[in-house]
């Protein structure tokens, strides 16, 4: 197998990995918006803003964690791909939350927290995972 095949199929991964990463945010955290407003005539209105905004933003920090992992030296490749992107990213979530006057800024990102946070933690161990068969490949 050649070193072009090789990257093609890494990048296509690449691209498959941040947008299934997307569709799954927005499903989950869409469903949870239209959970809490549940009842409210802007239910739907508020679960299609946090799909939208869901799907843009999971598909970004996969694309960060994709570049932190391929940027960043070991040891500090895990941890810094793991954790920094979307860490930043719930800082932001913090802070727009803060400027708009939520309320329960931690309970409205709390799901966020205990689902995406693992959730990038395994996406890192998938990304391990595949240089190690890169690497055996290319051996």
């Amino acid at each position: 197998m050649n070193t072009t095949t090789i990257t093609t199929t890494a990048k296509g991964s690449k691209t498959r990995r941040m947008f299934i990463t997307g569709v799954l945010s927005a499903i989950l955290y869409g469903g949870w918006a239209y959970y809490v407003n549940a009842g409210l005539e802007t239910a739907m209105a508020s679960a299609m803003v946090q799909a939208v905004g869901s799907f843009i933003g999971g598909y970004l920090v996969a694309g960060l964690v994709e570049f932190a992992f391929a940027v960043t030296r070991r040891p500090w490749r895990f941890p810094v791909a793991a954790f920094v992107p979307y860490g930043l990213t719930l800082l932001t979530y913090a802070a727009a939350h803060r400027l708009v006057g939520t309320p329960e800024i931690l309970k409205t990102i709390m799901l966020n927290i205990i689902v995406g946070t693992p959730y990038f933690v395994l996406y890192c161990v998938k990304l391990e995972r595949n240089e190690a068969q890169r690497l055996i490949l290319s051996s």
